[in-house]
């Protein structure tokens, strides 16, 4: 009987003994793992605090690694799906190029092929506008200058034209804009030879003003020595003209004489204005003492002066373009055709 009752006793005692360890384990690891880092506590038959710790330890470096694992290929796929977008993005710009180039260049073949229309039907079958503007007279003779016969042969066809006529026609020095100049236009000795406004007696003493001053920058010219006080002095004249003529109908703007008026006004103008550059007084200066008889006298003093056509503006000037066209195109038609040389050319009066 008593050997019953000690025996529950020691075997609770030794119980106790044991637990001892086992609860000091505990408390040490759930410090550690309230300390800052979690750790998995994993109890195991056998196991130990410092294994405990260390086998912690080891599974946070593999889930380091199992995450870095992940950060890579996520990295990877945003990277492969940047390089497939550039490549797309690349290859629209390529194609989107490449239907540019495509279309300019359909453009420029259309632009080129309504260029050559334009120059053919200019040069072979012009309308009346093409005449009026100069575009069909400097076409006949830009072909006349093109090079292709040598100038002997120009000589061959002796298509008259009359100083006279010279004069009349309206020119432009290349590179100088639109703006056109003749003698006709800066001479006009007669008073009939004015505009209707301009032929009043009341505008006797400005007309005399700009006359003089015009004969003595001529004068100048052939002399090679033209001043400034000259040029100064002619628009001047031309500047008083159109104040009188501003005052003469200051109360009928509209009036047709007074619009006929300002437009040979502004004409004079750009003339005096383009008298400033050397290229025009020697054009001018030779013009003023021209004596060509043909066609091809006018053709050189052209070429020599990089002169064109420019647009007739005159009633005068629009009623010789046809005729001045007509003459061109006869001497064009007998250079350009070999066969033509040696017969006897027609001669204009």
């Amino acid at each position: 009987m008593i050997h019953n009752e000690v025996t529950p006793r020691i075997q609770q005692r030794e119980v106790r003994l044991m637990w001892k360890p086992l609860s000091l384990a505990v408390l040490i690891l759930l410090s550690a793992a309230t300390s800052g880092r979690a750790q998995v506590l994993v109890l195991e038959p056998g196991s130990t605090p410092e294994g405990d710790y260390l086998r912690g330890l080891g599974f946070a470096e593999l889930a380091r690694g199992l995450g870095a694992k992940s950060s890579a290929q996520a990295e990877s796929i945003h990277l492969n799906t940047w390089i497939r977008f550039n490549e797309y993005v690349a290859a629209s710009l390529a194609m989107q190029n490449y239907l540019n180039a495509i279309h300019r260049h359909q453009l420029q073949m259309q632009r080129l092929e309504n260029y050559r229309k334009i120059h053919d039907r200019i040069l072979n079958s012009p309308e009346a506008r093409d005449v009026d503007t100069g575009d069909a007279l400097n076409e006949i003779l830009e072909k006349m200058n093109s090079g292709v016969n040598s100038e002997s042969v120009h000589s061959t066809p002796a298509i008259g034209l009359t100083v006279d006529e010279v004069r009349r026609l309206p020119f432009k020095v290349a590179g100088l804009g639109a703006q056109s100049f003749s003698m006709r236009r800066l001479v006009l000795r007669q008073r009939g030879k004015w505009p209707l406004a301009f032929q009043d007696p009341r505008f006797d003493g400005v007309r005399k003003d700009y006359e003089d001053a015009l004969a003595n920058v001529l004068e100048q010219e052939v002399e090679g020595a033209t001043s400034i006080a000259a040029i100064d002095r002619l628009s001047a004249a031309v500047k008083n003209m159109g104040t009188d003529l501003e005052r003469a109908f200051r109360d009928r703007p509209n009036d047709r004489r007074n619009i006929e008026g300002a437009q040979r006004i502004r004409e004079l103008e750009s003339t005096v204005e383009m008298l400033k550059t050397h290229r025009l007084q020697l054009a001018l200066h030779d013009l003023d003492h021209y004596s060509g008889t043909t066609v091809n006298d006018l053709r050189q003093y052209m070429r020599n002066h990089n002169l064109q056509f420019g647009a007739a503006v005159t009633p005068e000037e629009k009623a010789i373009f046809p005729e001045i066209y007509s003459r061109l195109r006869t001497h064009y038609e007998m250079v350009k055709n070999p066969e033509a040389e040696g017969q006897p050319a027609p001669v204009h009066p």
